[in-house]
């Protein structure tokens, strides 16, 4: 997203207030990304008909839209639309340039790690919804899948620290548990670090996924 990131958070929180999903931003953007690296042809209409179903409280009659995908992404709240606008961009070309949708650098450490969690669930969803099967999959990316369904079933006081244990291509050199809340001294660097190598996690297991399953499905 091009503007402060704190900002659009919070608009793309509250254009998701009529979600019947209760999704935050996190996990609506993790739930897109999971269509688009299944390849689910016309995954952003798919993502506004799961995110708001039938109940959108938008101006344009779902039913009637489902055959006018065009019509149903204007009527998103801009914030929202601009969203999934930019990230199907970035999944177009051969690097992906994704950037994830998460809590403000500057937000409690907490609340970050429960962004990282709601967009891997969304992540996890929208790969469902694209059909993926672990069967289909090669060794690497059953690991990956893996995984991602390992971070869904962390505690959030841990799981800062999980980047150490959950595929992180750089981990970090100390790996005791810490608590995502502990805020002194060498364990709250320890808990950043293991934040950013979980985040850093997340984008490339998409990435590979991505490789993996996206172009034999698009």
């Amino acid at each position: 997203m091009t503007t402060d990131p704190d900002t659009t958070y919070a608009r793309l929180a509250q254009g998701l207030q009529d979600s019947p999903l209760n999704a935050s931003p996190a996990e609506a953007h993790g739930l897109l990304c999971g269509l688009l690296c299944g390849g689910v042809p016309d995954a952003e209409a798919r993502w506004v008909r799961e995110v708001f179903g039938n109940e959108a409280g938008l101006d344009t009659d779902m039913d009637k839209a489902m055959d006018e995908d065009a019509l149903v992404l204007e009527d998103l709240p801009p914030a929202l639309r601009l969203m999934a606008r930019e990230t199907c961009a970035q999944f177009v070309g051969a690097d992906l340039a994704l950037s994830l949708v998460l809590p403000a650098e500057d937000a409690p450490l907490r609340e970050r790690a429960e962004g990282l969690y709601d967009w891997t669930r969304g992540l996890l969803l929208g790969l469902g919804l694209a059909g993926l099967k672990a069967e289909a999959l090669s060794d690497q990316g059953r690991e990956l899948l893996d995984d991602l369904l390992a971070i869904t079933r962390l505690d959030l006081d841990s799981l800062a620290s999980a980047a150490v244990e959950h595929g992180a291509e750089n981990g970090a050199e100390n790996g005791t548990e810490n608590d995502v809340g502990h805020d002194a001294g060498g364990e709250a660097e320890e808990d950043e670090s293991a934040l950013m190598e979980l985040r850093e996690f997340l984008w490339v297991a998409v990435r590979l996924l991505h490789e993996e399953t996206g172009p034999a499905r698009s």
